[in-house]
């Protein structure tokens, strides 16, 4: 059982409708989990390690890699992310007693899973010293590979706070610092904010630079389904990595908000601590390989709405980067178009959406997350319904710096609000979603899932009355 809390979560409201979207949820919620698709990827055979799926390759096609183990010198494991682990977990699995030394960081609430492969548990969103130390290690594996070694890299969404190894200069307060005001400050999205904070990082995007002549294997969890445009930041490509950082910064008000060292770096814009070089890996044996993404998460609930008998459809995919108030009185507008005139779903229906959406809090002071902001604005829109019921849920399991998951409400939502005593437009005025929810009894509690690829939404009308 994902959601811990199912039965709290149906001791009120809407039981039959909330019963529908957990079900969803919890199908939605269970299937992003890397590990047996890099168990596929990665295997031995007849002294015979063998990487690769024509589906996993990037680009798709290509056929697997196969290294004879007698001829292979050393084998390391390394990589961050929320997924890192699961990921690192399945090559140990494949590889066993071969594997000469690994290290991954993942999220702080995760559990220790790797037994020869070292773990730390960092700090996300906002990367703490746990992430540089393990970082430390990542980088102090990778530079010990030599021709002849494969290095896998186990990379996924997080990775940029949970690798957070900062360029010389720059202190972690600094980077942090950019995190906040950049991230949480002014809602940049994951495009904008990465360009500022790839360039202020040693790591993450960066391990072709620290295995040389090693074969890398990269084993990636994706966010964005394939083939999708989903953020609308583009960079200029006449334009510098630092430029565009700077450019950045200036766009988002931020420039005189982040330190002067910082500012000095950016500006200087050394290349030996910019973006990989064409030279870096020109030649050199590099696979690269996408195990998970969002479509797979997206497609579980689906079916699962699928086989209650329900007419289902994924709206969208990946709606990412827009502020969550906003999307969530649109989606409970269509949730009553369908409930009132049976359009574009006739009920009982249901509507998916994947993605990213905005909290952009400011100077607020509020504890929440999109999801728990989504549902808590959605409420407000459906008052009243005896048929609507909306859920949302970061697959990774954790809503920004709350404990949850996110939350669930229904037509009856409202009542029990103004029950409790709760002024829900100051509460999200102040993007404090998350203490109104708890004290309805409407989060929902995962745990920490050990992958990431944005969140499930669920809009569930009901036939009835």
């Amino acid at each position: 059982m994902i959601i811990k809390n199912r039965d709290a979560l149906l001791s009120h409201g809407n039981v039959v409708g909330r019963r529908v979207v957990l079900d969803i949820l919890e199908a939605g919620l269970g299937a992003p989990d890397p590990y047996e698709n890099t168990r596929k990827l990665v295997r031995v055979e007849d002294g015979k390690l063998i990487v690769g799926l024509p589906e996993f390759s990037q680009p798709p096609g290509r056929p697997p890699v196969l290294f004879d183990l007698s001829k292979v010198g050393k084998v390391y494991v390394v990589g961050g992310g929320k997924a890192a682990q699961r990921m690192a977990k399945a090559v140990e699995d494949a590889l066993g007693d071969r594997i000469a030394e690994g290290h991954v960081n993942t999220k702080k609430g995760d559990k220790v899973l790797c037994k020869r492969i070292e773990v730390t548990l960092a700090g996300h969103p906002i990367p703490d010293q746990d992430s540089v130390e393990g970082s430390r290690r990542i980088v102090e594996i990778e530079r010990k590979a030599k021709k002849g070694d494969i290095v896998f890299a186990c990379v996924s969404g997080g990775g940029t706070a949970l690798m957070a190894l900062p360029v010389p200069g720059v202190p972690l307060e600094d980077l942090q610092e950019v995190y906040r005001v950049l991230y949480f400050g002014r809602g940049a999205n994951m495009p904008m904010a990465n360009a500022v904070r790839n360039q202020l990082a040693m790591l993450n995007t960066k391990h072709a630079r620290y295995v040389g002549e090693a074969t890398l294997v990269q084993i990636l969890t994706d966010e964005v389904p394939p083939g999708l445009r989903v953020h609308m930041f583009r960079s200029a490509d006449h334009k510098s990595a630092y430029q565009r950082a700077i450019d950045v910064l200036k766009t988002n008000e931020c420039w005189d908000k982040v330190s002067e060292r910082v500012r000095s770096f950016l500006l200087k814009g050394d290349p030996q601590y910019g973006p990989i070089r064409p030279d870096e890996t020109d030649g050199k044996p590099h696979y690269n390989y996408r195990v998970m993404g969002p479509e797979y998460m997206l497609e579980a609930a689906l079916a699962k709405a699928g086989e209650m008998g329900l007419n289902a459809q994924v709206l969208v995919s990946s709606m990412s980067d827009l502020e969550a108030q906003p999307i969530a009185e649109a989606l409970a507008y269509v949730a009553q178009e369908m409930e009132v005139l049976g359009r574009p779903l006739k009920p009982p229906s249901v509507l998916l959406c994947g993605g990213e959406l905005v909290v952009t809090v400011g100077d607020t002071t509020g504890v929440g997350g999109r999801n728990q902001e989504f549902v808590l604005t959605a409420a407000q829109r459906i008052e009243g319904s005896k048929n609507i019921v909306i859920g949302s849920a970061d697959s990774d399991g954790t809503d920004a710096l709350t404990g949850v998951a996110g939350g669930i409400v229904d037509g009856h939502t409202m009542e029990r609000v103004r029950a409790a005593g709760i002024d829900v437009a100051a509460e999200l005025a102040n993007h404090n979603s998350n203490p109104a929810l708890e004290s309805l009894g409407d989060t929902i509690v995962t745990g920490f899932l050990g992958t990431n690829v944005r969140d499930l939404r669920v809009v569930y009308v009901g036939a009835g009355g």
